[in-house]
């Protein structure tokens, strides 16, 4: 057990590193879109969320199961993405943490907890999201078989796209627009009062003029 944390350990420690790393060198966002959900294949079959958070950083949810082994995984990720080429094609790594369900050989449920790496590289034209990657799992609460890994291919389809030159969402965007309309109306109004005190003098003066001459 000892031999499997000390493992876990270091790759804890590679996987920070390398994102660290690349937290800081890339230069442009590599992501050309904000929210994407498609269907998983590989080892296991299932769904995929993906939702970009801030700058590079991406959430993913993956639900997944296996007929074959009778288990099913449910797994929240944090990645980061970076383009290889253009936005449009990318490579991402990260790690979150996961729940498995299964049964043992005399059919009695079990839980396995733990953590989850990922790699993998992704492509998007228009609306279709194809992706491929790597996810080893090591469960914290197993006494055999800790480790396992994971290959699938994705295929998403997204829902929200990233336009050029957009640095808010379309929420921020209607926030701020709202918040321009209302100071515009303000205004207006405070200077239709303005015109209207104006008015107001310029009649006190005309009666005071005619009540003297």
């Amino acid at each position: 057990m000892f031999k499997y944390a000390n493992t876990l350990s270091m790759v804890i420690r590679f996987l920070s590193v390398k994102v660290f790393i690349l937290f800081f060198i890339a230069g442009v966002n590599g992501q050309s879109y904000f929210t994407a959900m498609g269907l998983r294949m590989g080892s296991d079959f299932g769904i995929t969320l993906q939702q970009k958070i801030v700058g590079h950083l991406t959430a993913e949810g993956i639900v997944s199961s296996s007929p074959v082994t009778q288990q099913t995984t449910a797994t929240l990720l944090v990645e980061m993405h970076n383009p290889l080429i253009s936005k449009r094609f990318n490579f991402y790594l990260g790690g979150g943490l996961h729940n498995r369900w299964l049964k043992d050989a005399e059919g009695d449920k079990l839980i396995r907890r733990g953590v989850t790496a990922i790699a993998g590289a992704e492509m998007s034209l228009g609306r279709i999201n194809l992706s491929w990657d790597y996810k080893p799992v090591f469960h914290l609460n197993a006494e055999s078989q800790p480790f396992e890994s994971e290959t699938a291919i994705s295929l998403r389809y997204v829902f929200v796209k990233k336009i050029k030159g957009q640095k808010k969402n379309n929420f921020l965007k209607q926030s701020s627009k709202k918040k321009r309309k209302k100071e515009r109306l303000k205004n207006k109004r405070r200077k239709e009062k303005e015109k209207r005190n104006a008015q107001g003098q310029e009649n006190i003066f005309d009666k005071l003029f005619k009540k003297k001459s």
